[in-house]
């Protein structure tokens, strides 16, 4: 075996052992990553406390069991009205009582009060829907869009600080 192919052994050897520790150093990036994306991300509760009168705003407790949420928008259909409301809680905050207004009579009656939107925003600018069970939301303000259109509440509600958007 000449000289030349022992440094090319050597180079492709080194070449594998910096590949190992590459992917290594990577795999263990990501589950940095993960732990801190886990610690970080806003975890909300929602319980509906008392009775819904009609046209009048509802109180809905708000308990965060994870990470600060920044911003958040809420749309509850209760009996036959749709009623909305914004969030903001610390970290790991205890349970508050949040009031949530009347926006617009719903299209039918519902029995028991459902979370129609419930989206927040971290304090790293990410968007969670938790409707649909804490996915990521890549574009928030079109996303919020979307949902609006679906509902037919286009123009009545809108969450700026979850979307980015001035208020004008």
């Amino acid at each position: 075996m000449s000289s030349e192919q022992i440094i090319v052994l050597v180079a492709a050897g080194a070449a594998l052992w910096a590949a190992l520790f590459a992917t290594r150093a990577d795999w263990a990036a990501r589950r940095a990553i993960k732990r801190f994306d886990v610690a970080s991300k806003p975890v909300p509760n929602i319980v509906f406390t008392g009775q819904v009168a009609p046209g009048q705003a509802i109180e809905v407790e708000v308990e965060n069991l994870g990470g600060t949420l920044a911003a958040g928008g809420i749309i509850v259909h209760a009996s036959d009205e749709l009623y909305a409301g914004d969030l903001t809680l610390p970290e790991k905050a205890s349970p508050r009582r949040i009031t949530l207004r009347f926006v617009v009579k719903a299209w039918k009656r519902q029995l028991e009060p459902q979370c129609l939107v419930l989206v927040v925003r971290d304090v790293s600018g990410r968007c969670w829907d938790y409707v649909d069970g804490g996915k990521q939301i890549k574009n928030p303000r079109r996303w919020l869009s979307a949902r609006l259109r679906e509902l037919r509440m286009q123009g009545m509600i809108d969450f700026p600080a979850v979307t980015g958007k001035e208020k004008r």
